[in-house]
C-alpha cells in the first residue's frame, strides 16, 4: 500500500525562526491535522521526513533525498508540505519538479497554507499567485544570502573573528564570542612542530615524531575539550598527517592574523567552495595573541617556497581507490618507480614506528595477477550459481502456479459452504429442521467457513512471499559471466566484481567482493602473496 509523505523544514535562513508557527513541531501538527481532516488522504498510511538547519535553496538535504528516494522506489503517492517554501526556495528547480517531475511520477503535491493542490491543476499549470510565491521565496534567499555576507564583512572589518572554524591552538573567548584566546597546551605543540621545521625536518619527519612520542592530535584535543564523539573519532589509529603539519606550518593565524575570504560559494546555496587566488585574500594583520614569532614563521614560509610544485599526471590502473592497508584502513598509494612499474605503499608506515601496516611496497603487477586469478575462480563459482539461480526460479513458478490452483480451489469451496449456510437457513424456515438442529449445523459450517478463510489466507500471503522473492532475485549471473575467457584486468571488470581490497602487514590479500550478500557465496576471498 502506497503511503502519503508530510515534509517539515526549518533553517537558520528563516527571519522567523523564532515564530513558534514555523517550527518542525508546528508544521507536523498543521500537516497531521489536515491529513485526518480529508477522507481521501487519511485512508492511507502516514510517513515523514524533516531538515532541521538546510537551507532551502538546495535539495541535497537528507531529510528530502530519503523521500525522493521512496518516490523513486513507487512507495509514495503524495508529499504534503506546510508551504511551498518548505519544500524548496529555488525557483528554477521548484518549478521542475512541480511541473514536470511529480507529474511525470504520479505524485500529488499539497501545500496547505499556498492552497495549492496538484490535484486541481491536471492538464495545466499552476496559477499566477503560486509561481509569484515561488519566485519570492527564491529572491528572499538570495537577498538573505547578500545580507548575511554583508553583515560579515562588516564585522571583519571591524576585527570581530567571524570566520568559521577556530584555528587549532585557539578558543573563542566566553566572554566575548568575536576574540580568539590562546590554548596553552596547543599552543605548545604549534611552537613545537614550527621548531622541528626550522630544524630540517620534513612533513614525513615531524609527523613520526609526533606520533612516535604520542602527541594527540587537533581532533583528539578538540573532543577533549568539547567531549564530542564524531566519527573520526571512533577509529582505533588516530594520527598526525603531513596535511595537517602543512596546514599548521602555512597558517597566519599563529603569527595573529585573521585571514578571510579565502573561498566563495559557487552558487546562492550551493555547498560547493571554491578556493580563491591567494592575492585575493583578506588579511587583517595583529588581531590576535599571535603563538609563533614572525621572524620563524617566515622562515618556514621561505622553506616551502623554496620548492618547486611540479604538476603530478594522474596515474590511472585498473585496481585505483579499491586498495586498501588491512591495519589503519587508510587507501594504499602508488609509485610509479623504474621500468614504468607501479607500487603500493601505505602513507602511515612512515610516519609512526607503532604502526602495524605494512611495512615493504607491493607490486600492483602482482596484485592485478592474483586478482584476475581469484576473479577466474569465482566465474566459476558464479556459473555453477547462474544454473542454481535458474532451477530456483523455475521450482518457485513452479510452485506458485500449484498454490494458485490451490487458491481457486478454497474459493471454490468456499462458495459452497456459503450456499450451504444459506440452504440451512431455508431448511430452518421450512421445518425441515428444528432450532436446535438448525443451530448445530450454523455452527458447524460456520466452523468450516472460518478455517477454510484461514488456510486460504495463508496461502494467499505464501503466494505473495514468493512473488516477492522472485521479484527480488539477485542480478542477473550473466551479467558477471560475460567476463569469462578474459585474460587481463581492466577497470570495467574491477568494478563489477571487486568492493574493496585490503593488504595487511604480513602481506595478506582481502578481497572483498561486490556480491556476497546476492548469492550467499563463501566468505571474502582471501589470498596470500
Amino acid at each position: 500500500m502506497k503511503k502519503i509523505a508530510g515534509y517539515y523544514r526549518l533553517s537558520m535562513e528563516d527571519d522567523d525562526i523564532k515564530v513558534e508557527s514555523n517550527s518542525i513541531t508546528n508544521q507536523r501538527l498543521l500537516i497531521k491535522k489536515y491529513v485526518s481532516q480529508d477522507t481521501e488522504l487519511s485512508q492511507y498510511e502516514y510517513c515523514e521526513f524533516y531538515d532541521d538547519g538546510y537551507s532551502g535553496t538546495t535539495m541535497n538535504r537528507p531529510g528530502v533525498q530519503e523521500m525522493l528516494e521512496q518516490i523513486r522506489n513507487n512507495e509514495i503517492q503524495a508529499v504534503i508540505v506546510k508551504d511551498i517554501s518548505r519544500f524548496s526556495r529555488d525557483y528554477i528547480e521548484l518549478g521542475t519538479y512541480m511541473e514536470q517531475i511529480f507529474p511525470f511520477m504520479g505524485i500529488r503535491f499539497i501545500a496547505i497554507t499556498d492552497c495549492y493542490d496538484s490535484k486541481d491543476y491536471i492538464g495545466r499549470t499552476a496559477d499566477m499567485d503560486i509561481a509569484f510565491k515561488s519566485l519570492l521565496a527564491d529572491f528572499y534567499c538570495k537577498d538573505v544570502s547578500a545580507k548575511v555576507k554583508s553583515s560579515l564583512e562588516a564585522k571583519r572589518k571591524q576585527g570581530k573573528y567571524s570566520t568559521g572554524l577556530v584555528p587549532f591552538g585557539y578558543a573563542k573567548d566566553k566572554d566575548d564570542p568575536y576574540k580568539l584566546i590562546v590554548i596553552p597546551e596547543e599552543a605548545e605543540v604549534i611552537r613545537y612542530i614550527f621548531r622541528l621545521s626550522v630544524s630540517g625536518n620534513n612533513l614525513t619527519q615531524i609527523c613520526k615524531k609526533l606520533n612516535d612520542e604520542g602527541i594527540m592530535t587537533p581532533l583528539e584535543y578538540k573532543n577533549l575539550r568539547k567531549k564530542q564523539n564524531r566519527k573520526e573519532l571512533q577509529r582505533t589509529t588516530k594520527l598526525w598527517q603531513a596535511g595537517t603539519v602543512r596546514t599548521i606550518l602555512t597558517n597566519e593565524s599563529y603569527i595573529g592574523s585573521m585571514v578571510y575570504d579565502k573561498t566563495e560559494q559557487s552558487a546562492v546555496g550551493s555547498g560547493k567552495q571554491i578556493v580563491k587566488p591567494r592575492a585575493e585574500w583578506k588579511v587583517f594583520k595583529n588581531h590576535h595573541e599571535p603563538i609563533v614569532d614572525k621572524d620563524v614563521f617566515a622562515i618556514v614560509q621561505a622553506k616551502f617556497n623554496q620548492r618547486k610544485v611540479s604538476a603530478r599526471k594522474s596515474i590511472e590502473y585498473p585496481l585505483k581507490g579499491k586498495v586498501f592497508c588491512g591495519y589503519c584502513k587508510r587507501t594504499l598509494k602508488v609509485m610509479k618507480l623504474a621500468g614504468e612499474k607501479l607500487f603500493f605503499y601505505c602513507p602511515n608506515e612512515k610516519i609512526s614506528s607503532s604502526a602495524e601496516c605494512m611495512a615493504e611496497s607491493f607490486s600492483n603487477e602482482k596484485l592485478e595477477s592474483i586478482v584476475l586469478r581469484e576473479i577466474k575462480r569465482q566465474l566459476v563459482f558464479l556459473s555453477d550459481m547462474s544454473i542454481i539461480l535458474q532451477n530456483t526460479r523455475l521450482m518457485r513458478e513452479e510452485r506458485i502456479k500449484e498454490q494458485e490452483k490451490d487458491l481457486v480451489s478454497l474459493e471454490k469451496k468456499l462458495q459452497e459452504f456459503m450456499e450451504q449456510k444459506a440452504v440451512c437457513l431455508e431448511n430452518y424456515h421450512a421445518g425441515a429442521l428444528n432450532k436446535e438442529q438448525f443451530r448445530e449445523r450454523r455452527n458447524e459450517i460456520a466452523q468450516m467457513i472460518k478455517d477454510m478463510k484461514s488456510e486460504y489466507e495463508m496461502k494467499k500471503k505464501e503466494v505473495e512471499q514468493q512473488m516477492k522473492t522472485m521479484k527480488k532475485s539477485p542480478k542477473d549471473c550473466e551479467g558477471l559471466l560475460c567476463y569469462s575467457g578474459m585474460e587481463q584486468l581492466t577497470r570495467e571488470m574491477v568494478e563489477a566484481f571487486v568492493d574493496y581490497i585490503e593488504i595487511d602487514g604480513k602481506l595478506n590479500i582481502d578481497i572483498h567482493w561486490t556480491f556476497n550478500n546476492q548469492f550467499d557465496c563463501s566468505s571474502d576471498g582471501v589470498a596470500t602473496a
